[in-house]
C-alpha cells in the first residue's frame, strides 16, 4: 500500500466565536491545496480512497484534493482520524481497505507521531506544515515499524 499523509491547510485562526471543529480554510489555504494537489497530479497520479477527519477543515481539504487526484470521488469521514488521533485507530482503518493507494488527512501533531510509529524511526521532531504530503509504502499488512517513508513535500516547492 501506498500511504499519503497530508496535512489539512492554512486555516483560519483560532477565536472564541468559532468552535474548532467549524474552523473553515482560508482563501489562501484553498489556494494552496488546490495548486499543491495539482502539482502532486505528477508523481502520485490517481488515488483509489482519501479518508479524511470530520473537522470541516480537513473535509474541505479533502474535497479539493479529491477533484484533483481521484476521477470518481470516494471520500469516506471518519470520526478515529480527527485531532489527537491514535496510529492504531489507522492502522485498524487501513488493515479493513482494499486499496494500494490511500489519501489521510490529518492534523498536527498526530500526522508526525504516525510517521514516527509507521516507519519505526524512533522520537524525531517533523515539522509538518499545513498542504504538506509525505508518502509512506508498506509491502503487505500496515504494521507499526513496517513502513518506509519514501518523501516528504512541503507546499511551497508547489507555489
Amino acid at each position: 500500500m501506498n500511504l499519503y499523509l497530508i496535512r489539512h491547510s492554512i486555516a483560519e485562526n483560532i477565536t472564541m466565536d468559532k468552535k474548532d471543529f467549524d474552523r473553515e480554510l482560508t482563501e489562501e489555504g484553498k489556494f494552496v491545496i488546490k495548486k499543491t494537489s495539482e502539482a502532486w497530479k505528477n508523481y502520485i497520479g490517481n488515488v483509489d480512497v482519501v479518508l479524511t477527519s470530520p473537522l470541516k477543515r480537513a473535509i474541505q481539504t479533502a474535497e479539493i484534493i479529491s477533484t484533483n487526484l481521484q476521477d470518481k470521488q470516494n471520500l469516506i469521514k471518519d470520526n478515529n482520524l480527527g485531532t489527537g488521533s491514535r496510529t492504531a485507530d489507522l492502522i485498524d482503518i487501513l488493515n479493513s481497505l482494499d486499496y494500494k493507494n490511500v489519501v489521510v488527512v490529518g492534523h498536527q501533531p498526530d500526522l508526525s507521531q504516525h510517521i514516527n510509529n509507521f516507519c519505526g524511526t524512533g522520537s524525531f521532531n517533523l515539522a509538518f506544515p499545513p498542504a504538506s504530503l509525505a508518502k509512506i509504502e508498506f509491502d503487505n499488512t500496515i504494521k507499526y515499524g513496517r513502513g518506509r517513508l519514501i518523501y516528504f513535500i512541503p507546499p511551497i516547492i508547489h507555489i
